[in-house]
């Protein structure tokens, strides 16, 4: 296409340039000034005194466009076209076609093999230009100064010296920073600061550091946002003042290879020349590229790579070529040396990055927005010039070659390999070939002639597959030329284009995420030149590429791989890195899928674009299922773009160039059209793209089943659907909404697609709730398939403050306006990439292994289900654990050889000497899956023998624990009684504890040690998770489905009590079966009152619109506590709340107890945090855990912390500690043993519910502290702390309510009678 008109000279646009021309661009050229209306701002924007770089329609009425005439001469001109990046008709300029080559692994095989290269090697030079590589002295490429970098506020303001080969250092002006590309400018601490800091120092993010005044003196920082774009121009236009980056490279190239693959011959031979590729793995968002003062080109797309041919521009430094071009275009070489091999010949590559361009509008991602930069790797590598491999695409099935046993299900299933392989031989656009008409099925075969010999040259391409110990399968290359082989089902063959079906000999072994197997596909490129009846060939060229054998089927409602309805674990997942941005590092990468891979996810949707090729390779080898989404999203202008004739190109472009990139990768399963773009003719055609090229794959698209027009509900019935997606992929829908699809709708439309959702579980903070809820569902419908979590990783920025304490920066931090807060922290992992409890979670629901335990008398049956579909359990081993009372007592293992994918095995267990327990002793068996390679746990499941009573054993536990303090302090128990004006007081020979009157103050201490407890106060709030309210998204506070206002407004926040009456009287306290008293109890009766707005929280957006008002009366509440002779107390807290209130935080008792009491000891379920509708994963047992002096477990401070199921809970001092819990050991089976063990020479706190009913907390900070906190840097204790425990009857669950449905009924705590009853036995002993 053509790109504007002049008076005289029209800028054309192509992919395969002429060798004989500039990239394509003819050698006249034409440049085009800015629009009239952007004229005006020349003055303002850059110095008016020096030429500025024209990037096709800048500012400036100075400006140019760096291309050259005949005389390689640069010219001004004018034009009224728009800007190129405005422009989303053009998107790239002279980019070459995409391919699937693997770019970084023929680097890395380059390195590997240049010091073995032979002559006739087909190993293709490929560098990387990333600074790290630069830096290595061990390169071919060298450059004294790396990349370097400036900042400018926008496209007009670019000095042309940036661009020129000899600009005196006056002329040049970067950033004092030092770069490391790949990188975000955003990203840099000079850059994401306000401007007044960087006038003078500032801290760096990596500590105290201080920052070099920056020569940029620009500020941009990072910016997010969600639905809305940061700006507030309409499509196509972008912000006049729109930040540009020019980076610049000097670098030398020292090595000849370049033209031919003898390093030792420089040969000009025209047969043996070779094209040179500079590529971009991905730039955000729009970048013109310079080389050598020339302009190379421009790409857009902010995820997928840009190639450029700059074969006429590229200098070599070695002896033979120092003087002329390394192709047909000359330039003059600055050589210090006349007869050195390694003279100084600099390459000056310039490229201009612009923050926004039209395609901003397709990019409107819940991420950071506008994150500038190279942020993908940079390449130049070498290919065959005249003719070479372009790309190859390798569909690689299987068929069943004999069916299964039912007695060992797939275990003896043989498979026989299809490989479909589409190939194109490339050739060099100097390259004249003679054309013919095709109409008839005749193969033609690709010959060239050649004017520098006279010769003609036939083309041939052979195929071979090496399985993983790289042995060949064929017994000879495949050559489609032979056309009597017996493999061969199908072959075409059309000059440049091969096409061809084989049947691959023997068995193959199938790729699954189970067994990934991979296969390397090898494509050899050979030149065959006739002299005479003599044939000559020569290998120019190779491809490789893994592949793998599997097959991709929907029908019936289920989605089959190989055969088999495997469920879709999985999570999406961002590019993000908290230091680098979206600059993620190999190291990140494989992180990530590690991560993913130890819990148990098994699928991953790249949310919302192509992600690095690296991930897909990892994925490959690792097994994940991969749904490929390209980058498209519209959701600020959701029914619109996709509705836009200008925006067809880019979308297709979009998915053509990641299609194809990524074709060859068994891990792929599907692919997906974008994400909240509307629906309409655009994507019906990119559908209709994708399945005529791949139909190997299944394509999904969610919008397809909304209305035609909004974002509303989803409808299934909508039947143009089916030209968008194959499955149905909802997001966010609630769990009775999956169920009525699977049991009404799609039984009634006869629906043959499954449903997979592509978001569910939104895991923003302290979240994903009901996870086990879904999966329940999921597992028991028909045609439900599994989803995709909302979404992987927090994407917070790592900061440092003043002290040195890390925390994560997010939304609005950097003075970004407008932006959406904290709604991009919402991952399964923390921005540093540590599992947040939800992954425990999620292990433990999605695991391939289940065990079930069967009991008859004194036997029992350990039955091993094995959930995987294509794999045994022969690599596994499972271990066992008995607890009695929490306490592991015994241990051991069993062999899970043999158990078939699908099927089940028996183990038997022994329960004789367990049958000889008390009735009321609690008594579970863990069960591990255990890799035998690693170790690693793979599944686990708590199985119950004995449940034990609810309050006898609890009993039982107070009787010998207060028998065995009382032992080791006095056993001379009596009991005093004071009673005031002031209130009540109980002593004891130890102890005292006083109660005042008018008001619910309560103190509790030791005449030895001090203060045990200094408060007792009923709590009805919690620090809102982001699930209750978004704390800085104002507008929830009325929104009916987020209760986080409704709490602020009823005063939750700020108890207090009205009409409270003190007295006292005896009761009977059954602390044991033959001892049972009387004891002096004080009771307070009174009445709870929320005071709204009494606490001020002055940064809480969603506090606000709170202000003091009457007290809200919320129930009554009657406390009662009873102190025994040893100076124990039994508490007991009777709470009535009206019936009326609905949906509560929690309803429970804070204690308040000394800072010194930092180390706990539980029983209960855990050992992570765990809440009502989180616990599937939380297993009883004891455990040990010191009180955190942080709370950093999420990046928002919020609820956290929480254990169910509480049995008893020891809080001591920290030098105090003897044996660890952990290494206790019964001796006996008896339940007071280690108990004893516990408590022994500690100076603690035991707290003992009545039932198991109770859950606890134990922190530092108070709820109002956490809810007043942004950042985790802002709650920092202090010596003078106290600690609180917070023992909860009942908590509302988690939920997801975000985005997405929010927390269940049953999960939600309403008003009505709770009754939380609990032992306080202290615990001293002399020091």
């Amino acid at each position: 296409m053509a790109l504007g008109n002049s008076r005289a000279i029209r800028l054309e646009i192509s992919c395969n340039p002429p060798a004989n021309s500039i990239q394509g661009v003819k050698k006249r050229f034409y440049l085009i000034s800015p629009r009239p209306n952007e004229a005006k701002r020349s003055s303002t924007l850059g110095n008016a005194a020096m030429n500025v770089l024209d990037l096709n329609a800048c500012y400036g009425s100075h400006a140019t466009l760096l291309l050259p005439d005949d005389n390689n001469k640069f010219n001004h001109g004018r034009s009224n076209t728009p800007n190129v990046w405005e422009n989303p008709a053009v998107t790239g300029i002279h980019r070459l076609p995409p391919h699937s080559r693997n770019v970084a692994s023929m680097a890395e095989d380059y390195r590997r093999f240049r010091q073995q290269r032979q002559e006739g090697m087909p190993i293709p030079p490929c560098f990387c230009l990333d600074s790290s590589f630069l830096e290595s002295h061990d390169n071919d490429i060298t450059s004294s100064t790396g990349w370097r970098f400036r900042l400018l506020c926008n496209p007009c303001s670019i000095p042309i010296e940036y661009v020129l080969p000899q600009p005196t250092e006056k002329d040049l002006r970067f950033c004092n920073n030092k770069i490391a590309i790949p990188h975000n400018w955003t990203m840099m601490p000079c850059h994401r600061r306000p401007v007044s800091e960087l006038i003078g120092n500032s801290k760096t993010d990596a500590g105290s550091v201080d920052v070099p005044k920056c020569g940029c003196q620009i500020s941009d920082p990072p910016r997010y946002t969600n639905v809305r774009m940061p700006f507030s121009t309409l499509y196509p236009h972008v912000p006049l003042d729109n930040p540009t980056g020019v980076y610049r490279l000097e670098f030398s190239v020292n090595f000849c290879g370049w033209t031919i693959h003898n390093s030792n011959n420089c040969s000009t031979d025209a047969t043996r020349k070779r094209r040179i590729i500079l590529h971009f793995g991905a730039v955000e968002s729009c970048f013109f590229v310079y080389l050598n003062a020339r302009f190379v080109g421009m790409g857009k797309d902010s995820r997928l790579p840009s190639e450029f041919d700059v074969t006429s521009f590229l200098k070599c430094n070695c002896r033979k070529c120092r003087n002329e071009a390394v192709g047909s275009y000359n330039v003059n070489h600055q050589s210090q040396n006349g007869d050195g091999d390694h003279s100084t010949t600099n390459n000056i590559l310039t490229v201009i990055v612009l923050k926004w361009s039209d395609g901003s509008f397709l990019e409107q991602q819940d991420h950071w927005r506008g994150m500038g930069g190279i942020h993908r790797s940079v390449y130049l590598y070498s290919i065959p010039g005249e003719a070479y491999i372009e790309d190859v695409f390798c569909r690689a099935s299987i068929v069943k070659a004999n069916e299964e046993t039912s007695a060992s299900k797939n275990s003896t299933t043989t498979w026989k390999g299809v490989v479909r392989v589409d190939a194109r031989i490339g050739r060099d656009s100097n390259t004249r070939i003679e054309g013919k008409d095709i109409y008839y099925n005749e193969n033609i075969k690709c010959v060239r002639s050649h004017a520098a010999d006279n010769n003609e040259g036939e083309y041939r391409m052979l195929f071979q597959i090496y399985d993983c110990n790289d042995v060949a399968i064929f017994d000879k290359p495949l050559d489609v030329t032979d056309t009597e082989a017996p493999c061969f089902a199908e072959i075409h063959q059309r000059s440049n284009l091969i096409s061809f079906v084989a049947n691959v000999p023997g068995s193959v072994m199938p790729w699954s995420h189970e067994s990934p197997t991979l296969y390397r596909l090898e494509a050899t490129l050979l030149r065959i030149v006739k002299h005479g009846e003599v044939e000559s060939f020569h290998s120019i060229d190779i491809f490789r590429t893994k592949i793998g054998f599997r097959t991709i089927e929907i029908t019936n409602r289920q989605l089959l791989i190989n055969g088999e309805p495997v469920l879709i674990k999985g999570v999406n997942r961002h590019d993000h890195s908290s230091t680098r941005g979206k600059a993620v590092s190999r190291e990140d990468i494989y992180r990530d899928l590690t991560l993913m891979k130890e819990y148990n996810f098994n699928a991953i949707r790249t949310a919302h674009y192509p992600n690095d090729p690296y991930l897909y390779d990892l994925a490959d080898q690792l097994g994940m299922y991969v749904v490929d989404e390209a980058n498209i999203e519209c959701h600020g202008h959701y029914d619109m773009v996709c509705r836009e004739n200008t925006f067809a190109a880019a979308m297709l472009d979009r998915v053509q160039r990641m299609v194809v990139r990524d074709q060859n990768h068994p891990s792929i399963i599907g692919f997906s059209l974008g994400n909240e773009a509307g629906f309409a003719m655009n994507h019906t055609m990119l559908y209709g793209w994708i399945k005529g090229y791949d139909d190997s794959r299944f394509v999904q698209y969610e919008g397809a089943n909304r209305p035609k027009w909004g974002q509303l509900p989803h409808v299934y019935d909508r039947k143009d659907s089916v030209l968008a997606t194959d499955v149905i992929c909802p997001m966010y829908a609630t769990i009775d909404e999956l169920i009525e699809w699977a049991d009404v709708i799609a039984p009634r439309l006869n629906e043959q697609r499954p449903l997979i959702l592509c978001e569910y579980a939104h895991a923003m903070g302290n979240s994903s709730g009901s996870l086990i809820d879904y999966w329940e569902v999921i597992k028991s419908k028909h045609g439900l398939q599994g989803g995709f979590i909302w979404d992987w990783i927090d994407q917070g920025i790592s900061e440092r403050d003043d002290s040195g304490k890390i925390w994560f920066a997010y939304g609005g931090d950097y003075g970004d306006t407008p932006h959406d807060a904290n709604f991009n922290i919402n991952g399964m992992i923390s921005p540093d990439r540590q599992p947040h409890p939800a992954m425990i979670e999620f292990k433990k629901i999605a695991q391939p292994v289940e065990f079930e335990l069967d009991k008859c008398g004194n036997e029992a049956t350990i039955r091993v289900c094995n959930r995987r579909h294509f794999m045994t359990l022969n690599d596994l081993k499972a271990t066992w654990t008995l607890k009695i009372d929490g306490f592991i007592c015994d241990t051991g293992s069993f062999s899970l050889l043999g158990v078939s994918p699908q099927t089940y095995s028996e183990e038997p267990f022994d329960l004789s000497k367990v049958n000889t327990l008390p009735d009321d002793v609690e008594v579970h068996l863990d069960v591990r899956a255990i890799s035998i390679e690693d170790g690693s746990e793979v599944a686990f499941d708590q199985l119950m023998i004995r449940k034990g009573g609810d309050s006898s054993s609890i009993r039982s536990l107070i009787y010998h624990s207060r028998d065995y303090i009382a032992s080791n302090t006095d056993s001379d128990f009596s009991i005093e009684l004071n009673q005031s004006n002031e209130g009540f007081s109980f002593s004891t020979n130890h102890h005292e504890l006083h109660v005042s009157s008018g008001a619910l103050e309560l103190t509790y201490s030791s005449k030895t040690y001090g203060t045990i407890m200094d408060g007792l106060r009923v709590n009805l709030f919690r620090a809102g998770t982001d699930n209750d309210g978004v704390k800085q998204f104002g507008v929830q506070f009325r929104d009916p489905s987020k209760p986080l206002g409704k709490w602020l407004s009823m005063g939750l926040d700020f108890l207090d009590f009205e009409a409270v009456d003190v007295c006292f009287r005896k009761v009977s306290v059954p602390f044991h079966e033959n001892d049972v008293a009387e004891y002096p109890t004080c009771v307070t009766k009174a009445k709870i009152v929320g005071l709204p707005g009494q606490k001020r929280y002055s940064r809480i957006a969603i506090a606000a619109n709170v202000s003091p008002s009457q007290p809200v009366f919320l129930g009554d509440l009657e406390q009662s506590v009873t102190m025994l002779r040893d100076g124990s107390l039994f508490i007991d807290v009777n709470i009535r709340l009206r019936e009326s209130i609905v949906d509560l935080p929690r309803v429970g008792v804070e204690l308040s107890i000394p800072e010194r009491f930092n180390e706990t000891c539980f029983f209960a379920n855990g050992p992570h945090e765990n809440y009502p509708d989180r616990q599937f994963s939380a297993h009883a047992g004891v455990y040990e855990e010191t009180v955190p002096e942080t709370l950093d477990c999420y990046v928002v401070p919020q609820e956290q912390g929480s254990r169910t199921g509480l049995r008893w809970l020891f809080v001591s001092e920290k030098d105090s500690r003897s044996e660890s819990a952990a290494t206790v050991k019964k001796a006996t089976l008896t339940p007071s043993d280690s108990i004893e063990k516990v408590l022994e020479n500690k100076n603690g706190l035991l707290i003992v519910p009545c039932d198991k009913n109770l859950s606890f907390h134990v922190s530092r900070y108070k709820d109002a502290e956490v809810f007043s906190a942004l950042h985790i840097n802002e709650l920092m204790p202090t010596s003078a702390n106290p600690v609180y425990i917070r023992l909860d009857i009942a908590q509302r669950g988690l939920g997801t309510g975000s985005c997405g449905p929010q927390t269940l009924p049953r999960y939600q705590v309403n008003g009505g009678s709770y009754r939380i009853s609990f032992w306080l036995i202290p615990d001293q002993h002399t020091k």
